[in-house]
């Protein structure tokens, strides 16, 4: 839907108008918000084994990306969609406000010209009472029997007198004077109206940029929470093989493990940083369910020797078991295959 309409004219082609163009702002509104909620849109998190600091990071990063949509579709300062939709509508109010003063000023001319006819008909009743008989001043076309009937011809065919020529001389300053307001009232119109055509393809391109935007964080969400998820199946799997192969069997204290980047920068979600393909990752396990230095009692740095050991059958396939449709890790498969 589009509007058509290059000149307003009058009121009703105003109203007609002001209606289009209030349906076309709330269709690019829909349309938004539609687009907004395409799957390339949204941000929906993976199974996870089970709750650990990579899940929680990728919670983490879906809220941060709802957050960005809140922005984007609630708070003006972050959305030039929303600036220029504001702008479009305040136009769209003083073009309402414009009709309402065209139409007002129609009903106070056809007002005002009603009363000037209405004291012109005083007036002229007034001189038949004071002049009852015919005179040079009245020319007669027809005779009628009752005064009443006397009194319409005289109305009818009396010449006017120096102040009904008046009234109708104020009948047509009344007319003129309310032409020129409606003259300018339209040249205001027609001067919103083009502004509002540049208004809406302003809102339609902000509308696309705005949605792009929304897109490109959510891509940059969906690879963090990928990451997540293959270190939170790389921690499920080390834990295994390290209770398994590397814990003294003597030793019935509690351990729990982690997987730490080596810059600690890549833990956490930042959609300005660049993509890294990568894996600068440490193997730390912490006695105890605390994580700090001091109960910090081994570290591994991740290499292929050590996905290789990981990554077993058995740890692969019970993880399956766990996440039903679990994919093999990235990771898994670019250290294996080197």
């Amino acid at each position: 839907m589009t509007t058509t309409t290059t000149r307003i004219n009058g009121a009703k082609d105003l109203n007609k108008y002001i209606a289009e163009t209030n349906q076309l702002i709330q269709r690019i509104r829909e349309e938004f918000l539609s687009d907004i909620q395409e799957e390339r849109a949204t941000v929906t998190l993976p199974q996870f084994l089970n709750n650990n600091s990579w899940n929680a990071r990728a919670e983490l990063c879906q809220i941060d990306h709802r957050r960005f949509i809140y922005k984007r579709t609630g708070l003006p300062q972050f959305s030039t969609f929303l600036q220029n939709e504001a702008t479009l509508n305040e136009a769209v109010e003083q073009l309402e406000h414009l009709r309402r003063m065209l139409v007002t000023n129609k009903q106070q001319k056809k007002t005002g010209i009603r009363k000037i006819h209405d004291i012109i008909k005083l007036v002229k009743q007034q001189e038949i009472q004071e002049q009852r008989l015919p005179s040079p001043t009245f020319d007669f076309v027809t005779t009628m029997s009752t005064d009443d009937a006397d009194d319409h011809a005289v109305l009818l065919e009396a010449e006017d007198s120096a102040i009904v020529k008046a009234l109708k001389a104020q009948i047509e300053t009344t007319k003129q004077n309310h032409r020129t307001i409606s003259h300018n009232l339209l040249h205001q119109v027609n001067s919103i109206v083009k502004a509002v055509r540049q208004h809406i393809v302003d809102v339609k391109r902000r509308a696309e940029d705005n949605v792009g935007e929304i897109i490109h964080h959510a891509e940059k969400c969906r690879v963090f929470i990928e990451k997540c998820f293959d270190y939170s199946v790389l921690l499920y799997c080390a834990s295994a093989w390290w209770h398994q192969t590397q814990k003294d069997a003597m030793d019935d204290g509690y351990y729990h493990l982690e997987v730490e980047p080596v810059n600690p920068d890549d833990a956490t979600f930042n959609p300005n940083a660049a993509a890294t393909t990568e894996h600068n990752l440490r193997i730390c396990v912490f006695a105890g369910n605390t994580i700090n230095p001091d109960s910090l009692v081994h570290v591994y740095d991740y290499d292929q020797d050590l996905a290789r050991a990981i990554y077993t059958p058995e740890s692969v396939c019970e993880a399956e078991k766990i996440i039903h449709h679990i994919r093999r890790p990235r990771i898994a498969v670019a250290t294996s295959d080197a």
